[in-house]
């Protein structure tokens, strides 16, 4: 087996790994919260944003955060004010840009959500060490190895370089949109 066949090989492992714990998370928020997790990812990445000194966020880059094109998001923005989750008003600077304020049900949804989250994935991935799924794979999940952010930095770095290309090509793109367009600011209610 050669090297590559050898990587994507664990590619599929991590792929095949990464859909269980993403279904065990989805069914979880949609049981217990009604949301589904991009709807999850959302309220995450918007409160994340809004305790930031900026409160800036861009549409495309919370797209590229939960995953979504940014049409997509852009629905996923009007499915939660429509749950009361958030409310938007056109920004004064730039009648282009949005601005987000969460709502106090968000609060309450984040505040049982994110443990929710955690014990979802910490539940999957027990069950998939107890099926034996790639260990290696699994510890790096739950910090029970030497590697870091850092490591896997690294050897994403190496095997680009070994096969002459960035691995993601479309992420420095959209570094050079990063500050047109229009933003969503965002703010805890």
């Amino acid at each position: 087996m050669s090297e590559g066949s050898t990587l994507i090989t664990r590619w599929r492992a991590m792929d095949r790994l990464h859909r269980r714990i993403e279904g065990s998370v989805e069914r979880r928020l949609h049981e217990e919260l009604g949301l589904s997790l991009r709807e999850f990812q959302a309220l995450v990445v918007l409160n994340q944003c809004a305790s930031t000194a900026e409160g800036w966020l861009y549409l495309h880059d919370l797209a590229a955060e939960i995953g979504l094109s940014q049409s997509a998001t852009s629905r996923l923005v009007t499915r939660l004010q429509g749950r009361g989750l958030i409310t938007t008003t056109t920004a004064a600077h730039d009648r282009r840009s949005v601005d987000v304020h969460l709502s106090p049900v968000a609060g309450e949804v984040l505040s049982r959500g994110i443990p929710l989250a955690d014990e979802s994935v910490r539940h999957a991935v027990q069950v998939l060490t107890e099926e034996g799924a790639d260990r290696v794979l699994l510890r790096y999940l739950v910090g029970n190895d030497h590697w870091n952010d850092k490591a896997l930095l690294r050897a994403t770095a190496e095997v680009a370089d070994q096969s002459n290309s960035a691995p993601y090509p479309e992420a420095n793109a959209d570094k050079a949109f990063a500050s047109t367009g229009p933003a969503i600011s965002v703010q805890s209610s």
